[in-house]
C-alpha cells in the first residue's frame, strides 16, 4: 500500500466535514495562516510540516461534544478540547510531534516546540477573529490586523510584524475567503511528497475509527473493537500478517457511513420507523461510497462495506450471498456482529459473550454467517473476552470524560 500523508489527512477532514463543515473550515484556514506565518519566519521545512499537520488536526477533540452546542463555537472550553484532541492522537507515532504541539499550545507552557505552539495559538486565534468580519476580507484587512493587535499582546514581536506584512498580500486574503479552501490547503501542502506504508496508514485509520466512534455515546470504541476482533479472527484463520493488518483496517473503516445518520436515530430508544431504519441501513452503502474515492485502499474498501451482507443473501445493501463474499468480508461481518452484541445499545444492555455466541450460533444455523469463523470465537474465548473487556473500559472512559467536562 502506498498513499500520501496529504491524501490521508484530507480524507480524515472530509469525514469530519460530514459532522461539522464549520470545524473543518476553521482548521483548514488556520493551516493557511500557519503556513504563511511559518514561511514569513523562515522556519525549516520540518517545522513547517509539523505546524501544517497540527493546524489541520488541532481541534478534532471538538467532535466529542460539538453536537451539544453551536458548531462554530470552537473556543467554548479550549483546554478541555485540547485534551480530547491529545487523547485521540495518543499512541499514534505518526502524530507524536503533532500531539506535542497541539496540547499546551498557549504561551507559558514548556519550551519544547515552543515556537510551533506559539504559531498554532496565534493562527488559531487569528482565524477565529476572521468571523468578526463576514464580508470581503481583503477590504477589511486593516481592521482585522488592528483588532487582533489590540486584543492579544502576548506573542513575539515578529508575529505582529507579520500582521503588517500580510496587509499588503491580497492573495493571502483571497485564499482565506475562497469557496474552495481544500484546494488551497492542498496547493500549499508541505507533505504531499510524504508517502505512508501500511503501518503508518493503519495509524491514520485508527484515528478515523476514533473519530467515527465519537459520533454517538453508544458506539464509543465500536469501530476500534471491530478492527481488533477482525484482526484476531484473521490471525486464528491462518492469514498472513499483511492480510491481518488489512482486515483490521477494514474493521476500523466499516462504519464511517454512520456519520451521515442523525444522532437522534442512532440513539433512539424506541422502535425505528421504516424511514429511520432505511436511513440506518444506508450507512453501509455510504461506507462504500466514501471509501471508493481512495483507490489505494483496493479490496479493503469492499471488505469494510460488506459488513452487513449475509451468506444467505439476507443482508444489505447489495444482498450478496456466499458466492460473492470472500473470507475477509465474512470475517469483518462476524466481527461487527459479535462486537455489536456485546455493546450497550439504546434499546438494550450489553450482552455477555456467552449470550452473544448463542445468538451467533443461531445465525450460523440459518446460514447467515460463516460457521468456521464463529467457531474461532468459541475456540479462543479468552482472546476475544480480553478485547471486549478493554473496549468496555474505553467506552466507560469516554462517558466519564464527557460527564466531568
Amino acid at each position: 500500500m502506498d498513499i500520501s500523508l496529504q491524501l490521508s489527512i484530507k480524507f480524515v477532514n472530509e469525514l469530519i466535514k460530514v459532522v461539522s463543515p464549520e470545524l473543518v473550515t476553521h482548521m483548514e484556514r488556520t493551516a493557511i495562516v500557519a503556513m504563511e506565518l511559518s514561511q514569513y519566519l523562515d522556519l525549516s521545512k520540518e517545522q513547517q510540516k509539523n505546524i501544517y499537520i497540527a493546524a489541520l488536526l488541532h481541534d478534532i477533540g471538538e467532535l466529542i461534544d460539538i453536537r451539544d452546542r453551536n458548531n462554530d463555537d470552537f473556543h467554548s472550553n479550549d483546554a478541555l478540547h485540547q485534551r480530547y484532541t491529545y487523547n485521540m492522537l495518543d499512541g499514534l507515532n505518526i502524530f507524536e510531534k503533532t500531539k506535542a504541539i497541539i496540547y499546551t499550545r498557549q504561551a507559558g507552557h514548556e519550551a519544547h516546540y515552543a515556537q510551533e505552539k506559539a504559531i498554532l495559538s496565534f493562527c488559531d486565534l487569528f482565524e477565529y477573529d476572521l468571523r468578526l468580519y463576514p464580508n470581503n476580507l481583503s477590504t477589511c484587512c486593516e481592521d482585522i490586523c488592528a483588532g487582533f493587535r489590540e486584543r492579544y499582546h502576548h506573542f513575539p514581536p515578529a508575529f505582529y510584524d507579520f500582521l503588517e506584512a500580510i496587509r499588503q498580500r491580497e492573495y493571502f486574503w483571497f485564499r482565506l475567503q475562497t469557496d474552495n479552501i481544500p484546494r488551497v490547503v492542498n496547493g500549499i501542502s508541505p507533505i504531499k511528497v510524504i508517502h505512508l506504508d501500511i503501518d503508518d496508514f493503519q495509524q491514520i485509520c485508527t484515528l478515523i475509527a476514533r473519530i467515527v466512534d465519537t459520533h454517538s455515546g453508544f458506539t464509543a470504541a465500536h469501530s476500534m473493537t471491530v478492527g481488533l476482533v477482525a484482526r484476531e479472527l484473521a490471525y486464528y484463520s491462518g492469514m498472513t500478517f499483511y492480510d491481518q493488518q488489512r482486515i483490521e483496517i477494514a474493521g476500523y473503516l466499516h462504519d464511517i457511513g454512520k456519520l451521515y445518520v442523525p444522532i437522534s436515530i442512532l440513539e433512539k430508544k424506541g422502535t425505528l420507523s421504516r424511514k429511520e431504519y432505511s436511513m440506518v441501513k444506508e450507512h453501509s452503502y455510504k461506507t462504500a461510497e466514501i471509501l471508493s474515492v481512495v483507490a489505494e485502499l483496493g479490496e479493503i474498501a469492499t471488505w469494510a462495506a460488506n459488513h452487513h451482507e449475509r451468506l444467505d443473501g439476507s443482508g444489505y445493501p447489495y444482498h450478496l450471498n456466499r458466492v460473492y463474499l470472500d473470507m475477509p468480508s465474512r470475517i469483518v461481518a462476524v466481527a461487527d456482529f459479535f462486537t455489536a452484541l456485546t455493546e450497550v445499545r439504546p434499546y438494550r444492555g450489553a450482552l455477555s459473550i456467552v449470550q452473544a455466541l448463542s445468538i451467533m450460533d443461531s445465525a450460523v444455523e440459518t446460514g447467515a454467517i460463516d460457521k468456521d469463523i464463529v467457531a474461532l470465537l468459541h475456540q479462543h474465548p479468552e482472546a476475544f473476552f480480553r478485547i471486549v473487556d478493554q473496549a468496555r473500559e474505553a467506552r466507560r472512559a469516554v462517558i466519564n470524560n464527557t460527564a466531568t467536562a
